[in-house]
């Protein structure tokens, strides 16, 4: 996307990181907004397997839950994060510069030139359970595809917490959860209280527009927007 923009051939792009860095050190652009701006702590990339997979091979499932658990747990020990840059520059993973790379992964994020901010948790990989798959972000989610037209049809709220949990499952999490915990690897207050957990977020207005989301009730959310 920066090579391109730097040919001209689009006036600007939507994108992760290290891209919108990038764009500042080479003098292309400048990001407009970031994603924790505009929705704090949003959920965002995913790991998904098919469920023919995970009924196959439910072992291997709960390992490879496991091994994201831990690698997101590494993550976000600051300490960590210079280690992480440095295999995230190989050419073979994303390839670019370490130092522009590590602008946004090691605290800071520069908006242009000369004006770098300390952002502490523009990347968050563990931290406020956000390895936990909830529910209510897999409804959001939803209700942006039934608001721009991606689901033509007006849905029920069984709907939107039905298919989310076909799609989410916090019960290979919790089994994952539970089994680094006996191991030692991680602790018991490291996760959400399993026992209490409804896979729902409390309300939420969080968002650069203010609008208020529960994700028990997607359609009163929905009622406050047009349907594209």
């Amino acid at each position: 996307m920066p090579a391109t923009m730097e040919a001209g051939t689009i006036d600007g792009y939507c994108v992760g990181e290290p891209w919108n860095q990038q764009a500042v050190f080479k003098g292309i652009g400048v990001p407009v907004i970031t994603d924790y701006e505009i929705w704090k702590n949003n959920p965002e990339k995913v790991f998904g397997m098919t469920e023919a997979f995970t009924e196959k091979y439910p072992n291997t499932t709960v390992h490879i839950v496991k091994a994201l658990i831990r690698a997101a747990k590494w993550l976000d020990d600051p300490k960590n994060r210079p280690a992480a840059v440095k295999i995230l520059s190989q050419p073979n993973y994303v390839g670019a510069d370490y130092k522009v790379i590590a602008n946004s992964m090691t605290g800071t994020f520069e908006y242009e030139k000369g004006d770098k901010r300390e952002i502490p948790d523009f990347n968050v990989f563990f931290r406020y359970n956000a390895t936990y798959p909830y529910y209510s972000d897999a409804v959001w989610f939803l209700t942006q595809m039934r608001r721009w037209g991606q689901i033509a049809d007006k849905k029920s709220d069984s709907w939107y917490m039905d298919t989310a949990k076909d799609v989410y499952r916090p019960d290979i999490y919790r089994k994952a959860a539970e089994e680094l915990i006996a191991e030692g690897k991680l602790k018991a207050e490291d996760f959400p209280d399993f026992a209490k957990e409804t896979g729902y977020k409390p309300p939420t207005d969080a968002f650069i527009d203010g609008v208020s989301y529960d994700g028990t009730k997607p359609n009163d959310y929905l009622a406050k927007f047009p349907i594209v």
